[in-house]
């Protein structure tokens, strides 16, 4: 064996942190779906309600019912009676009387509905309901946002598992690289050097010609491999071809330059 190596921290733990934020955004869209999004209603039910309840009266929970699709389904229904609203949204938390007609209450951890009720009957037209800060949507919608945010941590937890299992070997046939067995004879160049840590081996593969690329950010032994594989092959060095193009590429300095700079360092 002339060579072995593992993985880079970068690229691991790159993925380990972004996995770990997805995983925390689940945690806070779930904290508000069961209780942040319900507390900031209840307290708002509470400051609307106790001048009217009083602090000895106000309900240290809230139900679920009604919602405010429940309320416009029953308007649209328009129930003669209160008894067929009670069907419909429940108890009301109390109910102001007035000589002959009356308003019912119905409060829930979403909103509160109104309902008036003259000589018996229930006059549907006038059904109000008044949602508090967070609706029943969006109350629903963050319990989504998790199960969306957990997935994802989890699918970035396990590549940062994968990063962590990398592997790559050379021997005397030819390397290893994450399970991928390829021979030195199928190996046939080894260029396209990147100044920002990542170099391309081709290789046969049949008929055709692929690809594998090494980048140091997945790979700790990054220079050691160039090093190795173009030892065994005879290749050239890729980051030597890339040193000359780049000097190849600087302009050169002209006389005129040179006389600017030697007169600017007289002066």
């Amino acid at each position: 064996m002339k060579l072995e190596s593992g993985p880079a921290a970068y690229d691991r733990n790159y993925k380990l942190v972004i996995a770990l934020f997805g995983i925390l955004m689940g945690a806070y869209f779930l904290y508000d779906h069961y209780v942040g999004y319900s507390k900031k209603n209840y307290e708002q039910a509470k400051q609307h309600l106790t001048p009217l309840l009083g602090e000895q009266r106000m309900p240290e929970t809230l139900p679920e019912r009604p919602g405010a699709n429940e309320v416009a389904e029953l308007r649209d229904a328009a129930p003669d009676t209160l008894e067929a609203v009670r069907e419909s949204l429940g108890n009301p938390l109390f109910v102001v009387e007035d000589q002959d007609t009356s308003v019912g209450y119905f409060v829930s951890i979403y909103g509160m509905a109104r309902v008036p009720v003259e000589r018996g009957r229930v006059n549907a037209s006038l059904i109000e309901w008044r949602s508090w800060d967070k609706s029943q949507d969006d109350i629903q919608m963050q319990l989504y946002c998790a199960y969306a945010a957990f997935a994802f941590g989890l699918f970035m937890l396990s590549r940062a598992v994968k990063a962590a299992g990398l592997r790559v070997v050379i021997d005397d046939e030819g390397l290893v690289y994450a399970r991928r067995r390829i021979l030195f004879e199928n190996m046939t160049r080894l260029c396209d050097f990147n100044r920002k840590g990542w170099v391309d081996l081709y290789y046969k593969h049949g008929a055709e010609e692929r690809k594998l690329r090494f980048d140091n950010q997945k790979v700790r032994k990054f220079n050691e491999i160039i090093e190795v594989l173009c030892e065994c092959k005879g290749f050239e060095d890729p980051r030597e071809a890339a040193d000359e193009s780049a000097t190849a590429a600087e302009p050169a300095q002209t006389p005129e330059a040179d006389a600017d700079d030697a007169n600017e360092k007289s002066a």
